[in-house]
């Protein structure tokens, strides 16, 4: 038989069109068997012993006399053999290509994006779980109600004037991998990124209204009056690693701070409104306008005002990282609050500048993909641990 000769039996075989002897033939040969004896033979192997198989054909159809049925038989199930072993380490070659890329998946695991998660720490310093309370009202303090809305905000409003303090605070802090939004007393409305904190009175009284932020948090303030009909002014302080060191006074506006402590400075972008930039290591002060971004260095005494867009301040806000030519270690700061993972710096400084913009809703795998597309830079996850590599 030739090797064309072969293949035709087994297509008629497939099709149901053999006669009882050749389908005899094929089924001498069990495929499960041969996979668990022939699984081992390399390419080379089987390519030397097809070689002698067919040189032996050959010789045999050659000979004019004495060809007997017994012979042919004989050499259709060796060819038959040596077709079901090509097929059986074709398909275990396959099947570990699979396995082994399964493993490489299973290496790079799948890390996915954080959520509406916060922890809320009431005045009298008892702790609730706001990723794991129910919705509804989770707490009473001095005639203010605090509700918890299933779309992951916080809620405080006056139940009794009479009853309601001044000097009580509250802090609510989102952890890495949260973020969380809150309608203070006086309904400002107040979004918090990962790994960010804020302390704030549970009710406001009529000459001020001060908060304190850490991390960053994207406000929209609401306009309040005093008995005289002046607005009443709302204030944020913020620090860096070595102390307060920026006061944002506001009248009605809305504006973002990113405050980290192991970021270079502190950041306040305006969208709305205007706001007054203090340093407090200094006594310099800037009024900013809408589009305008101000920048407090941890030892600078001045305040550096620039033209940005301000939308993609607040991107995060709504759903996405945007990275406009950002170092890759700005960039990694984001990625590991967000996604509650750790970076290891490998190999030489990247010193490339990266733009783009993704969902924060994406697994980490999609971001650093698309951050690899420059060729500049190169990732490898390890549980919980990302590795940067030029």
């Amino acid at each position: 038989m030739s090797k064309e000769e072969v293949e035709k039996l087994l297509k008629k075989y497939s099709a149901g069109l053999c006669t009882e002897e050749e389908k005899a033939l094929v089924e001498s040969w069990h495929l499960n068997e041969l996979s668990g004896k022939h699984a081992d033979v390399s390419h080379s192997e089987l390519a030397d012993a097809r070689n002698q198989m067919w040189a032996a054909i050959q010789e045999e159809t050659q000979i004019k006399t004495g060809h007997s049925k017994k012979l042919w038989l004989k050499l259709a199930a060796a060819a038959v053999v040596l077709f079901f072993i090509g097929v059986v380490v074709n398909r275990e070659v396959q099947k570990n290509t699979e396995t082994k890329q399964a493993l490489n998946k299973t290496e790079q695991k799948i890390i996915k994006p954080g959520g509406n998660k916060a922890t809320l720490t009431l005045a009298d310093g008892s702790k609730i779980s706001l990723t794991d309370a129910s919705n509804g009202i989770i707490a009473n303090q001095a005639g203010i109600n605090i509700t918890k809305t299933k779309n992951g905000e916080l809620i405080y409003t006056v139940a009794s004037t009479s009853s309601a303090k001044k000097d009580l605070y509250n802090t609510i802090e989102t952890p890495r991998g949260g973020q969380y939004q809150i309608n203070l007393p006086d309904g400002t409305k107040v979004w918090l990124n990962a790994e960010s904190s804020l302390r704030y009175p549970t009710a406001f009284d009529q000459t001020k209204r001060l908060v304190e932020l850490k991390g960053e948090a994207y406000f929209e303030v609401a306009k309040r009056l005093d008995k005289n009909s002046k607005r009443i002014p709302f204030t944020v302080k913020t620090e860096l690693a070595s102390g307060r060191n920026q006061e944002v006074e506001v009248l009605g506006t809305h504006f973002n701070i990113n405050a980290y402590t192991n970021e270079p400075g502190n950041k306040t972008t305006l969208l709305e409104g205007s706001v007054k930039i203090k340093n407090l290591q200094s006594t310099r002060s800037a009024l900013l306008k809408p589009g305008q971004q101000s920048l407090i260095s941890l030892s600078s005494p001045s305040i550096v005002v620039s033209a940005v867009d301000a939308e993609e301040a607040i991107a995060w806000k709504d759903g996405f990282f945007s990275f406009n030519e950002e170092n890759i270690e700005t960039i990694m700061n984001k990625i590991a609050r967000w996604y509650n993972v750790e970076i290891d710096y490998r190999g030489k400084k990247i010193n490339k500048t990266f733009g783009g913009r993704i969902s924060r809703f994406n697994s980490v795998n999609e971001v650093l993909d698309m951050l690899q597309t420059t060729d500049a830079v190169h990732f490898k996850i390890d549980g919980r641990r990302i590795l940067v590599m030029p």
